[in-house]
């Protein structure tokens, strides 16, 4: 049977056969029962072997080969239903045969139409009495013997035990298929919860990476990477709302000779010490980079340039007693600042930090340890 279910997918279609070879039997020993006393003829004898022992074969051969196997099964049920009214009605409505033909009918019928299997049944029934009495004159023999009657209502228990026992095994496969469909769901959803759970982790370990990727490993400020696509859409935005942006280039004074005297460890302490006093001191909207070697870049939007220096003041006092501790020794650093705004001195970025750079130039040139504004003079 899961064979044959799994082949049609449709229970119809599986359950057929084997009921309808189980019905024609169970129906066809009360029929020869009846009949064979009476001494029947060839032309009965060989009726009764192609409807009660060849049709069901034929018809299961018949519904394999259709293209739709279950519209097949329905038409093979009327087939049935107007046998079982022929049949009744040529051997003259015997009581307990037709009412066992009769119910074997209406059960499938109901079974695989619903209501309307009792209307199609009924009809179909009724037209194979009515075919069946065309051809042989109408007439009734409603009794039966003990034996007969005793083995239609056998037969008819045995026939419906058969089909509780068929729909049994149909709906405790049903529950199989259920409890293996809500295991699987469950694994799916567990599944699919893991899944989330590790996009959730790729998607940090991408943040991750890409603010890594966006950040100098050495100080943890931004790097000039980033400085690049951000400076870009700051000045856009500056440009569009009309208002000014400052930026400071700062280097370290005397980077190389802390490197010579401390060693290259101390210039790196140097660096983060810098770097953090630089980040502490700026804005949430301030962008704070590494810019290369000892140099680094903050860049102020919607600064003027006349609150930048005051900034740039600020800055260059708090370096000043800023002092880097390491291994014991404290090393004092400077720092010289060259300022560079737009619109005054720039409108893009090229041009912004060339002018920064040289204002830078200008500070180191005159001591160190200073804020020099860019002069185009």
């Amino acid at each position: 049977m899961a064979l044959e279910l799994s082949r049609s997918h449709h229970w119809i279609a599986a359950n057929s056969y084997r009921v309808r070879v189980a019905a024609f039997a169970l129906v066809g020993i009360p029929i020869a029962l009846h009949v064979l006393p009476r001494q029947p003829g060839p032309l009965f004898l060989a009726l009764f072997l192609l409807q009660f022992f060849v049709y069901p074969h034929v018809m299961y051969w018949f519904s394999r080969r259709a293209h739709d196997r279950v519209k097949a099964e329905h038409n093979s049920l009327i087939a049935d239903s107007l046998a079982s009214g022929a049949w009744a009605a040529g051997l003259g409505f015997p009581l307990w045969i037709s009412v066992a033909l009769f119910l074997a009918a209406l059960l499938n019928h109901t079974v695989t139409l619903g209501y309307k299997g009792i209307v199609v049944c009924v009809l179909a029934v009724c037209s194979g009495a009515l075919a069946s009495t065309t051809v042989i004159a109408f007439h009734v023999s409603s009794d039966t013997d003990g034996l007969v009657t005793l083995t239609s209502i056998v037969g008819l228990a045995v026939y419906l035990s058969l089909m509780g026992i068929e729909f049994f095994s149909y709906i405790r496969r049903l529950h199989e298929v259920q409890d293996a469909v809500d295991a699987q769901k469950r694994i799916l959803e567990t599944a699919n919860q893991a899944l989330h759970e590790q996009i959730g982790k790729i998607r940090d370990l991408q943040e991750k990476l890409r603010e890594q990727a966006n950040r100098d490993s050495l100080t943890g400020l931004f790097n000039r990477r980033y400085l690049e696509g951000t400076l870009e859409r700051e000045l856009a935005r500056c440009k569009r709302e009309n208002t000014p942006l400052t930026m400071l280039l700062l280097d370290i004074d005397h980077f190389k000779q802390v490197n010579d005297t401390h060693g290259h460890p101390a210039g790196d302490e140097v660096l983060r010490v810098f770097a953090r006093a630089l980040q502490e001191s700026a804005r949430a909207e301030d962008i704070a980079c590494r810019y290369g070697g000892e140099e680094f870049l903050l860049v102020m939007p919607k600064m003027p340039l006349s609150v930048a220096l005051g900034r740039a003041a600020h800055l260059l006092e708090l370096f000043r007693r800023t002092p880097v501790v390491f291994e014991g020794s404290s090393i004092s650093v400077t720092t010289s600042i060259g300022i560079a705004a737009v619109p005054d001195h720039a409108t893009g970025v090229e041009s912004l930090i060339r002018c920064a750079d040289r204002a830078l130039y200008r500070a180191k040139s005159a001591g160190r340890d200073r804020a020099v504004v860019y002069d185009a003079a």
